[in-house]
């Protein structure tokens, strides 16, 4: 079921209170496996305070109970490199709704526009809803890192030739 009057857009300095607000309404279980020791919310607001290197933010923009609220949130980091890697998050009241799969979507359109050969993730082996979408979105999963975790890549064709 796709999310009506959802907007996708770039992370702004302004959305601070929606991004505070999504990160304090996330319950233990996807808090668990999205913002281990507070790490992701961390990176969040230091992305919003001061800009981080390397790294692009979006979120999904939604109303809940008429206000706007961050209805999920995905960056990705090593953007200077072949491969990026992924974090991804939907606010625990509008899961299942096609808003992971929307900001999916958005980061694989900047990949291919920059030439981005493949997206890595990591998710818990006990996560087994996001792996689901994780594989009907084109991921393999290729691994594990032995702390819990299997290791997903989604690779782009080439369509830059070296002549």
């Amino acid at each position: 079921m796709q999310q009506p009057n959802l907007m996708i857009r770039p992370l702004c300095t302004g959305d601070r209170e929606l991004i505070q607000s999504f990160y304090d309404d996330m319950g233990e279980r996807s808090a668990s496996f999205f913002n281990v020791a507070r790490g992701n919310e961390m990176r969040t607001l230091e992305y919003l305070d001061n800009g981080r290197k390397n790294h692009l933010f979006w979120m999904a923009q939604a109303e809940e109970n008429g206000r706007p609220v961050a209805a999920g949130l995905v960056f990705i980091w090593d953007i200077q490199t072949s491969a990026v890697w992924l974090g991804v998050a939907v606010r625990d009241s509008m899961q299942g709704q096609g808003i992971g799969r929307r900001l999916l979507e958005t980061v694989f359109a900047y990949c291919r526009e920059h030439r981005i050969g493949a997206v890595l993730l990591r998710t818990a082996y006990e996560n087994l809803s996001a792996q689901k979408l994780y594989e009907r979105c084109g991921f393999e999963r290729i691994g594990h890192d032995g702390k819990g975790e299997y290791i997903y890549i989604k690779r782009f064709e080439r369509t830059d030739l070296c002549l």
